[in-house]
């Protein structure tokens, strides 16, 4: 048997689907995929990297500074946002995983919990 090595993969793609618009539902999407294995990875470290990777998210579209072209001043800087920082986690069902469970953020325009995640740990 080869030695075992701790992986992490990751992706990012456009998803299309057959779906009825509203606020929470979009035809078209980008959806990432990740697989960490390791040993001895529970559920509290799902939720940690789930938590993290929401953070993360957020640079602003406004950038501060001044750019090639324009009146000497200091480099562009993207502003960041604080990213997606209010999670709840819900128990769920998916056929591949156990435990699994669904990742809701609050929306503050929609003024209601909206769901922007699904996870789950995979057991060999």
């Amino acid at each position: 048997q080869e030695k075992f090595s701790p992986v992490k993969y990751f992706s990012i793609d456009r998803v299309f689907r057959n779906e009825s618009l509203d606020a929470t539902h979009l035809a078209e999407f980008h959806q990432v995929e990740g697989v960490v294995a390791d040993r001895g990875l529970t559920l509290g470290h799902l939720m940690g990297i789930l938590r993290q990777f929401f953070t993360k998210l957020g640079t602003g579209g406004h950038l501060g500074g001044g750019g090639a072209g324009d009146s000497p001043g200091p480099p562009l800087t993207p502003l960041l946002s604080p990213g997606i920082t209010q999670l709840r986690f819900k128990p769920a069902y998916n056929p591949y995983t156990e435990p699994s469970m669904e990742v809701f953020s609050y929306h503050k325009g929609l003024k209601k919990w909206v769901e922007v995640g699904n996870s789950g740990v995979f057991r060999p």
